[in-house]
């Protein structure tokens, strides 16, 4: 399955409009970095993402296990680094799971790992951000 998304500069601030199935997106940047704050960022964006997929991924799961999902909520937190030669990565990943459900402790814990590796977010990230996740 192949996924396009068009994007364009809009010449406000930082501002970039995508369009992807005939959904559309808009990013910025704080006014601190020339945006207008009008929308996310892109890594805002790719938190957000992960965040969704891996919701995604535990109802699609839930669902194929017969699990009883009441809750499924996500607190993610992405640190950024700024080399000298002005690139940046995000090098740290923090995932925060909030989650209630039919499944004794272990069990959720498990459940939890098998969204992990599901997650097609969470498997094309690099390997080389180092992930903290709290239960």
């Amino acid at each position: 399955m192949a996924n396009t998304v068009r994007s364009s500069l809009k010449n406000i601030g930082r501002q970039v409009t995508a369009e992807t199935s005939g959904h559309q997106i808009l990013f910025d940047e704080p006014v601190s970095s020339k945006g207008t704050d009008a929308a996310p960022n892109p890594v805002q964006y790719l938190l957000a993402a992960l965040n969704g997929c891996l919701t995604i991924t535990a109802q699609a799961l839930a669902e194929k296990r017969g699990v009883k999902l009441t809750k499924f909520d996500l607190n993610t937190t992405g640190v950024t680094e700024r080399f000298p030669d002005h690139s940046s990565k995000v090098t740290q990943i923090k995932v925060k799971f909030d989650v209630q459900s039919d499944l004794a402790s272990g069990d959720q814990q498990h459940f939890i790992d098998d969204v992990l590796v599901r997650c097609t977010v969470h498997n094309s990230l690099d390997k080389e951000i180092e992930y903290q996740f709290e239960y």
